[in-house]
């Protein structure tokens, strides 16, 4: 009797498994993707049910192996759309673990400590939040905080448009060919506030780019981003308009 159970449950264990084609990504450090692992620094393993190719699990890996991210779609193209559990790992421990549905947290969010004890349990029905209860290292009940704070300008958004409004500057060379657009400045804001890794990721015109990136570096330091309390690096994407008037 036991051996027949064992079979089955084997024979269970292999249809599963080979319901789903596997696929290996290798990326460099920009997130493209590379065609061989000496030049990857990082590479994602991609799961797709032969039966609907449209239902997908994602992980996501350092280079040497460590687990960073798993992440479950469906539909996968043309736009992949959350569906069902999302972890995030740090050093190979789960920190992180969420449920989507249609892109939309649905049901429990949890983090957790290093030592692996809970940290928060937020419930959310289709993305608005419910309730949550927030732990300490020990276990013992704390006070709920919100568990994302995004990066921020000194003094708000009122503060950066006048900031900009100061040192906007069309260039000339722009102004008299009459070339306007709109300059998307790429930066990750650091934990001590600091503005890194500046990048124009759509580029426009040289005068309008040129332009962007000079405001952008005169910025003063951020107030950096919360992830569950802690401060933490979080990439920012501002829109610079460049527009002359009629």
């Amino acid at each position: 009797m036991f051996k027949r159970k064992f079979l089955s449950t084997a024979f269970t264990l292999v249809l599963v498994v080979h319901s789903f084609s596997q696929d290996t990504i290798w990326l460099s450090k920009t997130g493209t993707t590379v065609s061989h692992n000496d030049s990857a620094a990082r590479f994602n393993v991609v799961f797709k049910n032969k039966t609907d190719t449209q239902q997908v699990r994602l992980l996501r890996y350092l280079k040497d192996g460590t687990l960073q991210e798993e992440l479950n779609f469906f539909p996968y193209r043309p736009t992949p759309v959350l569906q069902g559990v999302f972890k995030r790992y740090n050093n190979g421990q789960l920190v992180d673990e969420r449920l989507y549905h249609n892109n939309r947290l649905t049901g429990s969010h949890k983090t957790y400590w290093p030592s692996g004890q809970l940290r928060r349990i937020d419930t959310y029905n289709d993305g608005t939040f419910v309730e949550g209860k927030c732990y300490g290292r020990n276990g013992a009940d704390t006070a709920w905080f919100v568990h994302h704070v995004p990066a921020s300008f000194p003094g708000g958004n009122d503060s950066l448009r006048l900031f900009m409004t100061r040192n906007f500057r069309y260039p000339p060379d722009a102004r008299k060919e009459g070339i306007e657009g709109t300059v998307r400045v790429k930066f990750t804001v650091s934990t001590n506030g600091s503005l890194e890794d500046i990048e124009v990721v759509n580029k426009v015109n040289p005068f309008l780019d040129s332009e962007a990136l000079r405001i952008v570096n005169r910025m003063p330091k951020w107030i950096p981003a919360l992830q569950d309390g802690d401060k933490a690096n979080m990439v920012f994407i501002l829109p610079v308009v460049f527009r002359l008037s009629e």
